[in-house]
Order: structure tokens, then C-alpha cells, then sequence
């Protein structure tokens, strides 16, 4: 999936869950997937999936941007 080796199965389930919830948290990505959200939250905006939405430093929100503008345009 999208060269991430080793991540692979993990950004599979965190994008199955921003499918479900398109607004997120570090702390959400965590529960599905594994305890190195984090890297793979920074590899998904790398790869322009999610967006970081708060602009802190902590308790990052972070947004899948392209499929919520599916539904509010």
C-alpha cells in the first residue's frame, strides 16, 4: 500500500478508520492501529491524506480533508 512497507497494515486501518471518522486524533489512531501513531499519522500527512487541523503542538486534530469536501460542497 503506497510503498509503506512494513506500515502497510497499520495506515489500512487507520485510513478504514478515517473513512468512519473523517475528523481525528493521535490518541484515535492509537486504538486502531498501534502505538507508533504518531510516525504513521506523519507519513498520512505526508502523503496528503490528513491535514492538521489545530495548529498546537499537542492534541493535534487532524482531518481527512478530501473526502469531507466530497460532502459539503
Amino acid at each position: 500500500m503506497l510503498g509503506l512497507g512494513k506500515r502497510a497494515h497499520s495506515a489500512r486501518l487507520a485510513l478504514n478508520l478515517v473513512y468512519r471518522r473523517p475528523i481525528i486524533k493521535a490518541g484515535d489512531v492509537e486504538q486502531a492501529t498501534t502505538p507508533t501513531s504518531n510516525a504513521l499519522i506523519k507519513v498520512l500527512v505526508e502523503l496528503g491524506i490528513l491535514v492538521e487541523t489545530t495548529g498546537q503542538q499537542r492534541r493535534r486534530t487532524y482531518a481527512f480533508e478530501r473526502y469531507l469536501k466530497r460532502f459539503l460542497n
